[in-house]
């Protein structure tokens, strides 16, 4: 059963200023522009970026930056002088040929981002935030899409990379729209490698995913999804790794996730 008061409650106990303002606007319908770009404001660097984890006077993150970015999508202050210079900060750090990728100093996971894999899924998440942010015809969003036709190894898929494959799938859903020809053709390959570890963001992810290029929510895949991430919340009401404040992030994006899928019927069915 689907224990939404106790999310909450771990939320609001566990998590940033931030943590609890999105929480509230996406499950309480709390919304107050002037404070959401006050928040967002704070922990922002004078090069318009934000740091790994908020942590304040720390360097500027492209991962980070491009994650609160999609934060204000959700928050509906996209056109904010804050999200402005965050969409400044993240256009001044992409490479000619279309690609994002960490300095060597910003890396949190240094074997897994630090070579080709971190710059190509990177790239792909850059790619999807900014159409989010409606960043939909500038140049940024034009080279990523040309960079990532680039990596297509065969006709239904992008790289030999379940994880990059779904960002790309997601990217090219929200630019051209879930009903183009490129995506109903590398959606076979989405479907057919849908994660099979538990790990709830990787689940959550991939189920964004999948949503953002139209499959409905009803499709067993999903509905799989639904039932495997409300049998993974932990006795604390939480989802996934304790680590620097992920696990409150993965618990709202988990959470905003199931009610999506209409977790109120698992919650009616317990």
């Amino acid at each position: 059963m689907l224990r939404v008061e106790q999310a909450l409650e771990f939320i609001e106990l566990e998590g940033t200023d931030l943590d609890r303002y999105r929480s509230r606007f996406l499950f309480n319908s709390e919304r107050d522009d002037t404070m959401a770009t006050w928040l967002l404001g704070a922990y922002q660097n004078p090069d318009g970026g934000y740091p790994i984890n908020l942590v304040y006077a720390e360097p500027s993150n492209i991962a980070e930056t491009v994650k609160i970015l999609g934060y204000a999508s959700e928050f509906g202050i996209v056109s904010s002088s804050v999200c402005r210079r965050a969409v400044g900060f993240i256009r001044s750090r992409q490479h000619p040929d279309g690609y994002w990728q960490e300095a060597f100093s910003q890396l949190e996971l240094e074997d897994e981002m630090g070579g080709e894999w971190g710059r190509l899924w990177l790239s792909a998440y850059v790619g999807c935030q900014l159409c989010r942010a409606g960043q939909l015809e500038s140049r940024e969003t034009r080279l990523v899409r040309n960079y990532l036709l680039s990596l297509r190894i065969q006709g239904n898929r992008f790289t030999s990379s379940p994880a990059i494959h779904f960002l790309a799938l997601s990217f090219f859903a929200l630019l051209d729209g879930p009903g183009c020809g490129l995506v109903q053709e590398v959606l076979l390959y989405a479907l057919a490698n849908f994660t099979r570890y538990g790990e709830p963001r990787l689940i959550a992810l991939q189920a964004s995913c999948l949503l953002d290029a139209g499959v409905a929510s009803e499709h067993e895949i999903l509905k799989d999804a639904k039932r495997r991430l409300v049998s993974l919340q932990a006795e604390d009401g939480g989802w996934g790794e304790q680590y620097a404040g992920l696990r409150v992030r993965t618990t709202i994006d988990v959470l905003k996730l199931l009610f999506t899928l209409g977790a109120w019927r698992i919650v009616e069915e317990g």
